[in-house]
């Protein structure tokens, strides 16, 4: 009973020696010199690699870094494309605030955004359609459309009240963009905004699949719907009087 009581202490021992892979992971890191003393462990250690093939340490060590370099850098050029994009969509949204501030009636309003906007690089294609209010008055070249029909067709963007980016299905896009609606690929959806009440919706048209995105930063996008809705906003005024 004796040795059967020892042999138990033995292995119960032995259990609470052993170290978890936490506790190996914690060390290593916080000593990360141990190898340097350990040559002969860091020769015998191999790691697998996708190839089925055995690495080295070194060798798993150079794939990681580099792993993070080509992450450090495709993130690096996102930030920069994310820059000059916000540098075009500035001039853009400078050049057509001063476009609008000219703008005699909803009319003009209406042509000058939409020409202003056509004209940044990364916009292939862009549609504005006003929404059916009492007394707006506008030339026939100009889209209108009944606030119900476009809230059933694009219920997010009247109800989130903000630029939607994003897949949009066939039919919608074909709606959006008749003359180019093939050719469209991602989409962005500005409300028109004043007074929390959506004036207009502005369709921006990209060729490419992923352009307009859910990570896309939407500020200059909103900004301009709210800059256009003020406009449109101050011309129904003056109308009315």
């Amino acid at each position: 009973m004796k040795n059967d009581n020892s042999a138990a202490e033995k292995i119960e021992s032995q259990n609470s020696n052993e170290l978890s892979a936490q506790e190996v992971a914690s060390y290593l890191k916080a000593n990360p010199e141990f190898f340097i003393e350990q040559e002969d462990l860091l020769a015998d250690l191999s790691l697998p690699h996708k190839s089925g093939k055995a690495i080295s340490l070194l060798e798993r060590q150079v794939t990681i870094l580099r792993d993070r370099g080509g992450d450090a850098r495709q993130k690096l050029n996102n930030l920069l494309e994310n820059a000059r994009n916000n540098d075009q969509l500035f001039d853009t949204t400078r050049g057509l605030v001063l476009a609008l501030l000219r703008a005699k009636d909803a009319t003009e309003i209406a042509e000058v955004a939409q020409d202003q906007l056509s004209n940044h690089a990364s916009i292939d294609s862009c549609e504005i359609i006003l929404v059916d209010k009492k007394d707006l008055k506008v030339a026939d070249s100009v889209r209108v459309e009944s606030e119900d029909i476009l809230k059933e067709k694009f219920v997010d963007v009247f109800r989130l009240k903000r630029t939607h980016c994003g897949l949009i299905s066939e039919e919608q896009i074909q709606y959006l963009f008749p003359a180019q609606g093939n050719n469209i690929k991602s989409t962005a959806l500005c409300p028109v905004l004043s007074n929390g009440d959506v004036l207009a919706l502005i369709a921006f048209g990209n060729q490419s699949d992923n352009y307009f995105n859910v990570n896309l930063d939407t500020l200059f996008l909103d900004f301009i719907g709210h800059v256009v809705g003020a406009v449109l906003d101050n011309q129904h005024v003056d109308s009315a009087q």
